[in-house]
């Protein structure tokens, strides 16, 4: 079936407000944001959008980018069980603030998020639903890189090593100070927060406005370190070798018995108790087919059956 014209043009506009808000920008010698285009990208949302057609009552998702990956395949498997009755439209890259606005406005109906709502949020009647954790991980191009310790991290981060150990350079990631990969990343370790904040202020630093952002240049940098997490690299299949950190190698099992500490949590918010197609969706990511896709995409069940 067709979307409407008028809510294509309302996708764009959301689109285009968030590409606006990330400008390509240089900053004592660093690049943000480097796949933005300013506003005038907004138009070319219209082919990112990932949209599942069937005919029937509309869902709108805005989505953080971590999610993106795993809730296209549960988007799918949706439609397949409701055809004709449901039509699912996934936003890809609001992030978890762009997310939150639109759902605010009224724009979207379900935001995906990576990160707590606030006191206020709850208090303006948003509701959160955690279904999932995902293991926060360290990632680069670079085959046969196989632990880093927390020392070593820090090295990294504060440029004291600026080398792999056969001397190849070490090609940083970052992500903006206020996202919630850099909060994690700053807790991994005894320093890491002091060696983060040397690291964005050096010159040349990549800087990714959005977790695609920060894969893609990952798998792009010869020697890359990077953040993601197993629901991104999982679904997307991307080419990225997944470090251990202090002797552990992350997975959804280590998450779950406590080995692996460090996970981005996943929340669906609604305004309000969900409810009509926007519950149906809920309620089929909490049903056991929901749960074995999350499960098989790098997500530790966090909601009872």
């Amino acid at each position: 079936s067709d979307v409407c014209s008028s809510d294509l043009l309302m996708l764009a506009t959301i689109a285009s407000l968030a590409l606006c808000k990330h400008p390509k920008i240089r900053r004592n010698g660093m690049r943000i944001g480097l796949n933005r285009r300013g506003c005038a990208a907004g138009v070319a949302i219209l082919l990112l959008l990932i949209t599942i057609f069937v005919r029937g009552e509309p869902i709108r998702v805005g989505s953080t980018g971590s999610a993106l990956g795993t809730m296209k395949i549960l988007g799918e498997a949706f439609a397949r069980q409701n055809a004709s009755k449901i039509e699912l439209t996934l936003m890809p890259n609001l992030g978890s603030s762009g997310a939150l606005r639109a759902l605010q406005a009224g724009a979207i109906d379900i935001a995906l998020l990576s990160r707590p709502l606030s006191e206020a949020q709850h208090a303006a009647g948003l509701v959160a639903f955690e279904y999932g954790r995902s293991p926060f991980v360290l990632v680069s191009s670079k085959p046969g890189v196989g632990n880093l310790t927390p020392a070593a991290l820090a090295d990294l981060l504060g440029g004291r090593t600026l080398t792999w150990s056969d001397g190849q350079p070490v090609r940083l990631v970052l992500r903006p100070k206020t996202d919630i990969d850099s909060e994690i990343l700053a807790s991994l370790s005894h320093g890491s927060a002091e060696a983060l904040t040397i690291a964005s202020r050096r010159q040349g630093m990549v800087i990714a406005a959005t977790d695609q952002e920060a894969a893609d240049h990952a798998e792009r940098l010869p020697g890359s370190l990077a953040v993601s997490t197993l629901a991104l690299i999982v679904p997307e299949r991307r080419k990225l070798n997944v470090l251990s950190f202090d002797g552990v190698p992350p997975s959804v099992a280590a998450l779950a018995d406590g080995s692996y500490r460090h996970f981005k949590s996943l929340a669906m918010v609604t305004r309000g108790a969900p409810s009509g197609a926007a519950l149906q969706f809920i309620e089929f990511v909490r049903s056991p087919q929901g749960r074995a896709i999350l499960e098989a995409n790098g997500h530790l069940v966090s909601f009872k059956p």
